[in-house]
């Protein structure tokens, strides 16, 4: 779709897919998870609790922040990153030169600015909280309608993978909540699973067949 992403050589893994860094994160994240929650509860409850884990290039927040203004829905946006990019890094992916985020400029510029541990108001609709911490180390303190999993894949960091690391995540969802990932791996699913969650295999972005959907009933 033409949009950048970056690549870390140590890992020799890339932040967003090949295929696409915009696709993916709005068919992932965005379409399969924030959307389909509030299709479902959106009228219910406001705002809406996000977690994300991996805050990465700030595009998932960025969309997020975008579709919060477009659907009049205020969200509480929570996200983890223990090695956040500087801003130079990110501005010169320009993801603003896309069509889809020509005015995001001065959006992304306020996620990737805003002091770590602290609640900032972003837009009238989004509200931000960034912690630098690993995950293994992150006790949450509320509770979540929809989990972005968005870490490295299973390849550079299968721990990241495990039921042990995912178990707080999962204990820290709302009823009805929403975790997506890109991953489709059978293992994930699995650990999910044994934590209790309704799994399912969906269609996934542009160059992935599969990605994973589960739902804390």
């Amino acid at each position: 779709d033409g949009s950048p992403t970056l690549y870390m050589e140590a890992w020799d893994e890339y932040y967003h897919s090949m295929h696409g860094a915009l696709n993916e994160a709005i068919h992932v994240y965005i379409e399969s998870g924030l959307a389909f929650w509030k299709a479902e509860h959106g009228i219910k409850k406001n705002p809406c609790t996000v977690f994300e884990m991996g805050f990465g290039t700030g595009l998932n927040a960025l969309l997020t922040l975008e579709y919060a203004a477009a659907n009049d829905l205020a969200i509480l946006y929570e996200t983890l990153e223990p090695f956040p990019l500087a801003l130079q890094e990110v501005q010169e992916l320009n993801f603003d030169s896309l069509q889809t985020l020509k005015n995001s400029k001065e959006s992304l510029r306020k996620l990737h600015l805003a002091p770590w541990e602290s609640s900032v108001q972003i837009s009238s609709t989004f509200s931000l909280i960034k912690h630098k911490i690993l995950l293994e180390k992150f006790i949450p303190q509320r509770q979540y309608d929809v989990i972005y999993y968005d870490a490295f894949g299973f390849r550079v960091q299968p721990e990241m993978w495990s039921e042990d690391t995912l178990r707080p995540l999962v204990n820290a969802m709302n009823p009805n909540g929403v975790l997506v990932t890109y991953s489709a791996k059978g293992s994930v699913r699995r650990a999910l699973e044994a934590l209790g969650l309704d799994v399912f295999r969906i269609e996934g972005p542009p160059g992935k067949r599969e990605m994973l959907r589960a739902i804390r009933i």
